[in-house]
């Protein structure tokens, strides 16, 4: 019996630990572009023409103490289009996804940023108009 409060208590700690590590993420910047350049966001905009190709999210995020990660999930007209998982591996990390935009889906998107735990740190949101 005592093994087994034992357990639980060292479950509770290092679920502590963990929520508390979510909790000190912070974006500190959150961009839409057309491009990635030494590891910087080029093209930063909110409105593409349909021929955009491909757009670039880009997160800054701060608070990491050990290595974790961060999810950009990415939506169109309100339907999931792709999730990508992002290594993060320190504080102040910079990192990226991207998502191939065909011509015919125009119209809203959003980009939500979520932490290790799959709480909502950021939610941006994007254009893509016809050319």
């Amino acid at each position: 019996m005592i093994k087994l409060h034992i357990f639980a208590f060292l479950f509770l700690l290092i679920s502590l630990s963990v929520t508390v590590q979510a909790q000190n993420i912070s974006v500190q910047q959150f961009d839409f572009a057309t491009a990635i350049e030494d590891r910087e966001p080029s093209g930063i905009d909110t409105v593409f023409t349909a021929d955009v190709g491909t757009v670039y999210c880009f997160t800054q995020v701060k608070g990491i103490s050990d290595t974790t990660k961060v999810t950009h999930e990415w939506y169109y007209k309100d339907e999931e289009k792709a999730q990508v998982d992002l290594t993060v591996a320190g504080d102040n990390w910079r990192t990226w996804s991207s998502k191939t935009i065909p011509e015919s889906w125009i119209g809203p998107w959003r980009v939500m940023v979520l932490g290790p735990n799959g709480n909502v740190l950021e939610t941006k949101n994007f254009v893509i108009t016809e050319n």
